[in-house]
């Protein structure tokens, strides 16, 4: 290599790191603490993750996690300032944002369509095995389980309900909390059906005390349903703190990357399996292989994501809009912020 030639590289290496060094510069907090919102059972595994690898201190930001059980209620707290970022999809922020809150989805969380329908032992469900849309007409004159009232999996339930030729009255919508309260009032008999999320199916998989029927995540139909992975749950922060701390923002978003990263590499199984026990433990029988089971379904369809899919988003609204679940479709620009990543599966 000539002198010059050599220069011109070594320039090229500066230049470079010069770049490397502002961008990490830009997503460095100065000790902020961040509330995040938590789930009970596997919950928020990107927060849980950046927390206990240190990706938080890394980018200069204390996170600590806060756990409420459904996503409307993790919107009430973001509004109410009990939190700094909430864990809830777009159809839930909707609402908020039509009566003048200002929210902005900033990353990924829990992307794919975490909904998931079990049905009791004690239910006579003929079309259990014929899956969707026949399944859904078992449900007519029975309790159907939700995390709460209004939340966006009783909208999902209702939604299919409609693709199903039935209504959302033909059922009975009952609130039976996040996995740990649900899973029991289905397996006492307390409701019929219950739609939530996981760790649920995996008990009623492992412990064979219930039948998971269908999962968002997996099943293909309703199409409308399974478009909607890439979507689904994300780290939402108030407007004012992205404009007062972008670069709490920056961090935030840096530490989800990096937690996406160390997820979803088989090498590493073991210990995100280690981190998620040191917040919830099954203290059951086969506990163990319920978690198992439930770490296997989220990395198969790679749930846990700093990526979020725009354009999945978008249908989600359109389709809860058409079957009038939602009254209005937001532009995207609304509701997720520019430093979001996209979605990967």
């Amino acid at each position: 290599m000539t002198p010059r030639k050599l220069v011109r590289s070594l320039a090229s290496v500066s230049a470079f790191s010069t770049l490397i060094l502002a961008g990490a510069a830009q997503a460095q907090g100065k000790g902020e603490t961040v509330r995040i919102q938590d789930y009970p059972g596997v919950g928020n595994m990107l927060a849980r993750v950046a927390i206990s690898k240190g990706y938080c201190d890394k980018y200069g930001v204390k996170c600590t996690v806060q756990r409420i059980p459904t996503g409307p209620l993790g919107a009430q707290a973001l509004l109410a300032k009990s939190i700094d970022v909430g864990l809830f999809a777009a159809d839930v922020m909707t609402p908020a944002i039509a009566n003048g809150a200002k929210l902005k989805i900033i990353s990924g969380g829990a992307v794919t369509n975490v909904g998931t329908i079990m049905v009791g032992n004690h239910v006579d469900a003929p079309n259990a095995d014929k899956g969707f849309p026949a399944m859904m007409r078992d449900m007519k004159g029975k309790k159907v389980g939700t995390p709460a009232r209004g939340s966006g999996l009783e909208r999902l339930t209702a939604s299919m309900l409609v693709k199903a030729g039935m209504s959302p009255d033909d059922v009975t919508f009952v609130a039976v909390g996040g996995p740990d309260t649900a899973y029991g009032a289905l397996v006492s008999k307390q409701i019929d059906y219950l739609m939530n999320f996981e760790p649920s199916g995996a008990m009623c998989d492992v412990l064979k005390t219930c039948r998971t029927l269908w999962r968002g995540a997996v099943n293909k139909e309703p199409a409308e349903t399974f478009a909607m992975n890439g979507g689904g749950s994300a780290m939402v922060v108030r407007q004012e703190m992205i404009d007062q701390s972008p670069h709490v923002a920056d961090a935030l978003v840096a530490a989800f990357k990096d937690a996406d990263a160390f997820i979803n590499n088989a090498a590493n199984t073991k210990e995100v399996k280690q981190i998620a026990e040191q917040y919830f433990k099954f203290e059951f029988p086969k506990g163990d292989e319920v978690l198992d089971r439930v770490l296997k379904l989220t990395f198969d369809t790679h749930t846990y994501s700093a990526g979020i899919d725009r354009n999945a988003i978008t249908h989600s609204l359109k389709f809860f809009n058409e079957l009038k679940v939602l009254d209005r479709v937001l532009p995207i620009s609304d509701l997720v912020d520019p430093r979001a990543p996209n979605w990967v599966k």
